[in-house]
């Protein structure tokens, strides 16, 4: 005869974590997460700009805050941990790299430090800005989006089609992927599949750390770059970027696909992402 049990199992927790890559509107995700998330909210730094945050230490961290429920982090790379009863909804932010590097130059100009990034780019136009990266540190201007995702950050060689693959991969099963070109849809699209687990977060947002508007098509930032940097120097960065314009396509496709199987009427029942996001999507 069979027995009915009730095993005292406890309850599925969910996770939000936001893999923050440099100047990929990381300061947005950041303000909403810290909005919807106030008590249960977590910034999680290594102990020097270049530490690096992997699986176990998430899941020490986890394990010693039960109450947290988002987090975020500069360091943090994949793969995320496997924890008993713990769903993590991954979110990582791409964009065109070759939006990004001129965003990091317009940054460094920008702000108040006395570090050599900010010396460098105050002294240099952005075309000499970029050749000095080009000829000491091609770990911040070569694929570096394929590379944070794909090697965990760790650049060693240049990247190739198994890492892009990867990257791509990780794009795919990613919970919350985002482009920067593409904020107000990525989280319209993020807002309707977290609901399940999150019923009533709302991921509207105002711009936070905005460096410069964003053009709005390839063709006008093709142009713009061109006369920014020449278009020799354009086609080298272009080529050092060539794995990275492809993840950052698939990004794109990945998307829109998920938007497309939203119900027709979803992106118009979404008014907290429609008020706040159309107006970021050209100001990151």
């Amino acid at each position: 005869m069979a027995i009915d049990v009730t095993l005292m199992a406890a309850p599925t927790r969910f996770v939000v974590a936001h893999l923050h890559i440099f100047k990929n509107a990381g300061s947005t995700i950041e303000h909403i997460l810290e909005r919807e998330f106030p008590a249960s909210f977590a910034r999680l730094h290594g102990p020097n700009p270049e530490s690096t945050l992997e699986a176990d230490d998430l899941a020490a961290f986890l394990r010693d805050h039960p109450g947290v429920q988002a987090v975020t982090s500069h360091h943090l790379r994949y793969p995320l941990p496997t924890i008993p009863r713990t769903v993590f909804f991954d979110c990582c932010f791409l964009r065109h790299p070759l939006e990004r590097l001129d965003s990091m130059y317009s940054y460094f100009q920008k702000i108040d430090s006395t570090d050599a990034m900010s010396r460098s780019a105050r002294r240099q136009t952005s075309a000499e800005f970029i050749r000095s990266l080009m000829a000491r540190s091609p770990h911040l201007i070569s694929n570096v989006q394929v590379t944070q995702l794909a090697r965990g950050g760790a650049f060693t060689r240049p990247a190739n089609e198994f890492d892009l693959e990867n990257a791509v991969r990780i794009v795919r099963n990613m919970a919350l992927p985002g482009v920067v070109e593409m904020f107000a849809e990525s989280m319209a699209a993020a807002e309707y599949y977290i609901r399940p687990a999150f019923p009533n977060i709302k991921l509207g947002a105002s711009p936070k750390n905005v460096s410069r508007p964003i053009v709005s098509s390839a063709s006008e930032r093709e142009q713009r770059l061109v006369r920014l940097w020449g278009l020799d120097l354009h086609r080298q960065v272009t080529k050092m970027n060539e794995l990275d314009i492809e993840l950052f396509r698939q990004a794109q496709l990945e998307i829109r696909g998920r938007l497309s199987l939203m119900p027709e009427s979803q992106p118009e029942a979404i008014p907290s992402v429609q008020s706040g996001l159309r107006q970021l999507a050209n100001a990151i």
